[in-house]
């Protein structure tokens, strides 16, 4: 097994991908029943669930990626793909974003030729966040957007390993315009939070924490939970406060249950819920 995508609806439910067997799941709020909602779909990787509750799958298949969207009562044979749009602002409109990402300078020249000063990773990192992804792909009710950029593609066309941010962490996160959201550098250690702006880039970045992770959620009262091998529990104001420890390594955290306050916990072969205050 290898768990990723992890995604909460309106009620609730958790959604989530086998990568390995090409599997899309669903968990009840209760986290007492476990569904299979699909079996061997287009290669999926990551999942997000709009408002009026259709699951998006983000999947590697096709000659970039491919975004398509199906009910969850309905057959298996009836999704809808979606094509990518050129970038605008959207004020109002909630965005899926990855929280982790892995900014090292590699393949990289770094150099500034005109002062002769390396380009630090802290400074390439804000760059990046700032950046306008090109495209976006719109959810069918239209109340939520996901940001992209193209491809990487190692290999075959279709074939080929595809590199790009929407593809490449545990899972997204949703956000609205103007609120505070966390991302992390794993490769630096560093956490930041920045204001989410209309298109889905980040600004007034600062420094929440000297540590990073693969994956960050944050619970209704504005604590801050980063899965870095354990789950380390932050103030919003960056202050740690404690530790959940888990029997294996959390590579994705989402919020739901019934009132929101179950955090899910994935990792490679389970999932994990406990209740937090």
């Amino acid at each position: 097994m290898n768990l990723s995508g992890g995604a909460a609806d309106s009620k609730g439910n958790l959604y989530f991908v086998d990568v390995r067997r090409q599997n899309i799941y669903r968990i009840s709020a209760d986290a007492k029943d476990v569904t299979l909602l699909r079996q061997n779909p287009l290669e999926p990787v990551n999942l997000t669930v709009d408002k009026a509750g259709n699951v998006i799958v983000l999947s590697t298949g096709g000659m970039r990626e491919t975004v398509y969207a199906f009910r969850p009562d309905a057959p298996d044979d009836q999704m809808t793909v979606l094509e990518r749009q050129p970038a605008q602002a959207r004020p109002g409109v909630r965005v899926a974003l990855p929280v982790d990402y892995w900014v090292n300078g590699d393949f990289s020249n770094t150099l500034n030729v005109e002062t002769y000063e390396y380009v630090t990773l802290d400074e390439r990192f804000r760059a990046k966040m700032s950046a306008r992804k090109p495209f976006q792909y719109v959810s069918p009710d239209g109340s939520v957007y996901i940001p992209a950029n193209e491809a990487f593609i190692q290999g075959e066309p279709y074939f080929g390993h595809k590199w790009t941010d929407i593809l490449m962490p545990t899972g997204l996160v949703q956000t609205e315009p103007g609120k505070t959201f966390y991302v992390t550098n794993e490769s630096d250690q560093r956490t930041y939070s920045g204001k989410v702006n209309d298109d889905g880039t980040l600004s007034d970045l600062k420094v929440f924490a000297y540590q990073g992770g693969e994956s960050l959620a944050q619970d209704g009262g504005g604590k801050v939970y980063l899965a870095a091998g354990q789950i380390y529990v932050y103030s919003k104001d960056g202050k740690p406060l404690d530790i959940i420890r888990v029997p294996e390594r959390p590579t994705h955290l989402v919020f739901g249950g019934p009132d929101g306050r179950t955090l899910f916990i994935l990792t490679n072969t389970s999932v994990f819920a406990t209740r937090v205050q």
